[in-house]
């Protein structure tokens, strides 16, 4: 499988290699809008990719200039994260753990893109506290989402087929 970088200073470089079991890439339509609305510019900009996965949306958002933190459960795609940041020469933290639970710090940009057959309630409340300005969580477009999680409010939906990106802010 191939996955294209679509913005930022390594826009069309192609990451090779097989992707670990059960990892679900985000579409590169969705990643587009999504940069479409953070900025193409996220330079001093701090990003968290929670339920990293591939690390696609932290290559993302390192292309584009942000200071990346990915946090993965399992240890071997954490690994497949970094050699992929090594691919790309990207200087990203890889964290191993349930981000739920070790995600420390506030974040400019909190990305989740829990696997969807987890309830996304427990999740927002949980990254809402690392999330200093967006929350942006994708999850299956038939899954409905709490309209408030932890002081962010719900300010949008975007449905890209079957996947919906839903936009929280602090209210």
């Amino acid at each position: 499988m191939s996955l294209r970088i679509t913005g930022g200073t390594a826009r069309g470089r192609v990451l090779r290699g097989d992707l670990p079991s059960g990892v679900r890439p985000t579409g590169s339509r969705v990643r587009e809008a999504v940069f479409s609305v953070l900025g193409q510019d996220l330079s001093g900009t701090t990003f968290l990719d929670a339920f990293a996965g591939s690390g696609l949306m932290g290559l993302e958002a390192w292309s584009r200039g942000a200071v990346v933190t990915c946090v993965e459960r399992d240890p071997k795609t954490a690994s497949r994260i970094r050699a992929l940041a090594a691919e790309l020469g990207a200087d990203l933290a890889v964290r191993v753990g349930d981000v739920t639970r070790t995600a420390d710090g506030g974040f400019d940009i909190v990305y989740a893109d829990p696997p969807f057959a987890l309830d996304p309630a427990p999740i927002l409340a949980a990254l809402a506290s690392h999330a200093d300005d967006v929350l942006l969580l994708e999850a299956d477009q038939k899954v409905v989402v709490p309209r408030v999680a932890g002081g962010l409010a719900l300010v949008r939906t975007r449905r890209f087929g079957n996947v919906s990106v839903h936009e929280y802010r602090k209210g």
